[in-house]
């Protein structure tokens, strides 16, 4: 086979690879939706949003609720904060929530999990096996 058979191959197969496959992020943190009824804010795709990161809903938006220093609730899919919020303050909060409690700090994968071990709870990961102490 000669070098050009050979580059006339490699140039077939190359077009025969679905589009998006080198990709290296197939999870991308959620980002946040809202809703203004009133003087509340509703976040319309928080049911997503923890089906996203595979979270207990209400650690989440007890996480939101003190970071902002407000009330609020779940509600079917959505959740509900008392007073108006910006967007920009809970996109950051829900980065912020998946950097310590989603991803792992080795290897950077959302491929975790929270396991109580005695009085700690541990973040695994499922990729690499790291184990991180965090505080829920």
């Amino acid at each position: 086979m000669s070098k050009k058979e050979y580059l006339e191959l490699v140039d077939r197969a190359f077009e025969k690879i679905p589009e998006g496959f080198h990709e290296t992020d197939r999870w991308k943190i959620p980002i946040v939706r809202l809703e203004y009824e009133g003087k509340n804010t509703i976040i319309v795709n928080f049911k997503d949003i923890v089906d996203s990161i595979k979270r207990d809903e209400k650690h989440l938006i007890k996480y939101i609720l003190q970071e902002v220093g407000t009330a609020g609730n779940i509600k079917g899919n959505k959740a509900i904060l008392k007073g108006k919020q910006k967007l920009r303050t809970l996109n950051r909060l829900v980065n912020n929530y998946c950097e310590t409690y989603v991803i792992c700090e080795t290897c950077g994968k959302p491929d975790t999990i929270i396991l109580k071990e005695g009085r700690s709870h541990l973040l695994v990961c499922q990729a690499c096996g790291t184990r991180h102490p965090v505080k829920l």
